[in-house]
């Protein structure tokens, strides 16, 4: 749904001028209901009985480009993906999106976050865990313990960038990346399954 909140300014300058002048500010939110799509990022991959940290693995579904990296011990899977927020054709579809200049804040509402073995359905408990969109961290470990739904927030320069974008009518992409780090030893997990299902919401300003 989308939301707007105006703030009106008020400057007087007694000395040089007896007019006051008003400005406004303008915010909009696009979520779900606006036809932002969610971050669906649950997935389960194969670990074969002879799996060697660092080999290539690919994930069933599509959904992430996924590496290893490490020994044994502590093997980091990291599953990687873009998400299309908001798309080029959509502004012509959105009045409302005109004259609009940059991102103020994008809110991630986290509504699961888990790391399983998929193969018995039973809890994983990651040595570490790491999420990030535009390359900053959203998700920690401690994060596995809170009960869903929670919101992060990304603001400031790491999506600065995306004032060109919104200014010259272009895809908006959210990058997401998850690292979890699990041992492998004495005997890996079946499957590994990342449970990640989140809906982003744009604070667009003018």
């Amino acid at each position: 749904m989308i939301r707007r909140s105006l703030a009106a300014l008020v400057l007087a300058i007694p000395l040089l001028t007896a007019c006051e002048q008003i400005s406004e500010l303008t915010e909009i939110t696009l979520d779900g209901e606006d036809g932002i799509p969610p971050i669906e990022g649950s997935t389960a991959i194969d670990i074969p009985q002879d799996f060697q940290c660092g080999d290539p693995i690919e994930d069933p579904n599509d959904k992430y480009t996924v590496k290893s990296s490490g020994t044994a011990d502590k093997c980091t899977f990291t599953f990687q993906q873009d998400v299309v927020a908001l798309k080029a054709a959509d502004y012509s579809n959105r009045p409302e999106l005109e004259g609009a200049r940059f991102v103020k804040s994008i809110d991630i509402e986290v509504k699961k976050l888990g790391v399983k073995d998929a193969a018995t359905g039973k809890e994983l408990a990651p040595i570490d865990l790491n999420g990030k969109a535009f390359d900053t961290t959203i998700l920690t470990k401690e994060d596995l313990t809170k009960a869903p739904p929670y919101t992060k927030t990304i603001t400031g320069a790491p999506i600065d960038a995306l004032k060109a974008n919104i200014e010259q009518k272009r895809d908006v992409v959210i990058p997401v990346n998850v690292a979890v780090v699990v041992s492998l030893a004495p005997m890996p997990p079946a499957k590994i399954g990342l449970e990640f299902d989140a809906q982003p919401a744009i604070n667009i300003g003018f």
